[in-house]
């Protein structure tokens, strides 16, 4: 999505963006940010999209672009030293395309956020160990289309620079293999376990058999990135047969540099489900955490997905008290959310799990961990 440096008058992006509030800018008031200060927007052209500097909420007075507003509500200061994997979150509205860009160009691109379905949220989990150390002047900037379309554009965070400093190497070596699917030609119903195994594996997808949508899966990662699972729960498809493979990937989601490995190759299931209710199976799977060495200040969202949840709650690595925070359920006991504030817990290390029950608290039943052991790194 390349974009000549183009602007109308004399006003250059550099100076744009200093306009837009240099190096730090509010953000949007959501725990983990600056302020939530509401501005009247200075609305600028660039390339036929609009560039809008009150990147808040409706309530900016005058916004010419609502409903599309973004802010961004989690990131690392100006002048911060980042390592490991960083989590970044924008919040909004009609948010379509997030992107980590240079703070003065549209290329490289740092990496492409993930967005929810109703796009209002979209984050990134950013893995420094694959940009080099020494400064790095990023800014964020959300679209209100898909990449490549026309439309418009909001820097969601003003032009700052961090630190890159991560100690040694990281490993260069990438293998992926299934080691548990159903066979070719299988009947699947149900929640079936697929696994693979390997070595620097990031990321990994369970795809059609061509072609990258839509996604039918998303894997979980061990933190030494050696093991990636996914409970796929076949009801979420129609029955019928269904051609599909498991692709991963040596970098996180929409972060540059990524090699594929097709895990598994192409296989062909026959879904079967039938009319009948599905059954009262318990299934749970992390779908939104920051990674293991995650650097975090602030709030982050925390998502569970799976079938028949009660309850879900943070905790220690081993063992249940204290307790860091317990999830909201949905009323279909399908979706768990925590918004985890980091700045009521001191500085320093925690090692934690989510762990997911299917019965309320202090009643008999099962667990399912549903993001075994991560270390995070608490920064206020």
């Amino acid at each position: 999505m390349f974009r000549s440096l183009q602007v109308l008058s004399t006003i250059g992006l550099a100076t744009l963006l200093a306009a837009c509030g240099g190096g730090g800018g509010p953000d949007i008031d959501a725990g983990g940010g600056g302020g939530g200060t509401s501005l009247r927007p200075t609305v600028y052209t660039l390339e036929g999209r609009t560039l809008n500097s009150c990147s808040l909420d409706p309530v900016c007075s005058g916004n010419p672009l609502a409903p599309f507003f973004a802010g961004v509500s989690q990131a690392p200061a100006a002048g911060a030293t980042v390592s490991g994997v960083v989590r970044l979150e924008v919040r909004g509205n009609d948010l379509y395309n997030v992107e980590l860009l240079p703070a003065n160009s549209y290329l490289p691109r740092y990496g492409i956020f993930n967005i929810t379905g109703d796009r209002t949220l979209a984050w990134l989990d950013l893995d420094t160990t694959r940009l080099p150390n020494g400064p790095l002047n990023v800014r964020i900037s959300a679209f209100n289309s898909p990449a490549g379309q026309p439309g418009n554009e909001i820097v969601a965070m003003p032009a700052r620079t961090w630190t890159v400093s991560n100690s040694g190497t990281p490993s260069t070596t990438f293998a992926a293999a299934v080691t548990t699917a159903p066979a070719n030609g299988a009947t699947v119903t149900g929640t079936t376990r697929i696994e693979i195994t390997g070595s620097g594996i990031a990321n990994a997808e369970l795809l059609p058999a061509s072609g990258y949508t839509p996604r039918l899966g998303v894997f979980n990662v061990s933190a030494d990135r050696t093991r990636a699972w996914l409970d796929f729960d076949s009801r979420s498809v129609p029955d019928g047969a269904r051609g599909v493979r498991v692709a991963a990937y040596n970098v996180m989601a929409g972060q540059p540099g990524a090699s594929e490995i097709i895990a598994m190759p192409a296989r062909n299931w026959t879904i079967s489900n039938g009319s009948a209710p599905a059954p009262a199976t318990f299934t749970a799977n992390v779908t939104m955490a920051p990674g293991h060495g995650a650097v975090i200040a602030g709030t982050t969202r925390l998502e569970v997905r799976g079938t028949n949840i009660r309850n879900v709650e943070l905790l220690p690595a081993n063992g249940y008290l204290p307790r860091y925070g317990v999830f909201n359920v949905s009323a279909d006991r399908t979706f768990a959310w925590l918004d985890f504030n980091s700045s009521a817990l001191p500085n320093g290390l925690l090692d934690v799990r989510i762990s997911a029950f299917n019965s309320a608290p202090g009643e008999p039943g099962s667990e399912i961990i549903a993001m075994p052991a991560r270390q995070w790194d608490l920064r206020h």
